[in-house]
């Protein structure tokens, strides 16, 4: 088993210097993966060391250091990113066992209902079913496999553990916002949460030289998906041009909007500069202020 822990979470376990207050901390199950997803840094073509996520280094560490962990006060989840090597079921489950104490989140990349079913039965708080592509024929290109018999997963899996499903995907891979916000609408009625992830070209992957997307497309989309999951507001509020952009939603403003531009995912979850360089505004911001009040009322002038 190869263990890595992101660079907050090696703040939290007292293994580097600098500490950012989390209350989730992030772990991935890493090894060669046997998918070739286009934007991962862990594709099969990908010419990227297996420390990265992303652009991020996650240190290796042992299994008996998330000893540590009982001694984080402010602790509330542990998220498992797994790597889709050949024996990562038999690793996974035996690092549930080992958190049987917290509440889990994992997001793999599971094939079908059963295996699904087997990480709940292990001790799994949520599963994540990652989209990443909401478009079915870029989603067959850029990430491989089937559109539709990943949705059905979702359906199956969000039937059988209401609540307790989520999914990611990553704005800028060519799909519409159109398609974007029937994506958020049909898994709103799924009871399935939605993380959101702007598109971050890397280094040694096929798309090392795609561009992300505007910050103010993804505001747009971020908004979207809030006024969905949390005012529930239906699709005819939201006004597109031909092409599928998003022209305008048909809402005012109201105190609290700007959390629309928090990161979206499990409770507690923050993923502090995983889309951007420090020093630039975040994709995800993960510390509610007045300027993202500010924000929003600009978009929605």
């Amino acid at each position: 088993m190869i263990l890595r822990a992101s660079y907050g979470t090696l703040g939290m376990l007292g293994k580097v210097k600098n500490k950012i207050k989390m209350e989730t901390a992030y772990f991935m199950l890493d090894g060669k993966c046997v998918f070739d997803c286009h934007f991962c840094s862990h594709a099969k073509s990908a010419k990227v060391e297996n420390k990265f996520l992303s652009r991020i280094i996650w240190k290796e560490i042992s299994i008996d250091e998330l000893e540590r962990l009982s001694k984080i006060n402010e602790l509330k989840r542990i998220c498992i990113q797994v790597v889709s090597y050949p024996d990562y079921r038999k690793d996974l489950i035996e690092l549930l066992k080992y958190l049987k104490n917290y509440k889990v989140s994992v997001s793999v990349r599971a094939l079908n209902f059963s295996e699904v079913k087997m990480y709940f039965d292990n001790g799994a708080d949520t599963v994540g079913i990652s989209v990443d592509v909401v478009n079915p024929e870029l989603f067959r290109k850029i990430r491989g496999g089937e559109y539709f018999k990943t949705l059905n997963l979702i359906r199956e899996s969000s039937e059988k553990y209401p609540g307790r499903i989520t999914t990611h995907v990553i704005v800028g891979m060519g799909e519409t916002d159109k398609e974007l916000i029937e994506f958020f609408i049909k898994m709103k009625s799924l009871n399935v949460n939605v993380a959101l992830f702007a598109f971050t070209p890397i280094k040694g992957t096929r798309f090392e030289n795609l561009t992300p997307p505007s910050k103010e497309r993804y505001r747009k989309i971020q908004l979207a998906r809030y006024l969905i999951f949390e005012k529930e507001i239906s699709e005819d509020r939201f006004v597109f041009d031909e092409n599928g952009n998003l022209k305008n939603i048909e809402v005012e403003y109201f105190i609290g909007l700007g959390k629309a531009f928090m990161t979206s995912g499990c409770t507690f979850c923050t993923r502090p500069f995983y889309n951007e360089n420090p020093g630039d505004e975040p994709y995800n911001h993960f510390i509610y202020s007045e300027n993202l009040e500010k924000i929003a009322r600009n978009f929605l002038k």
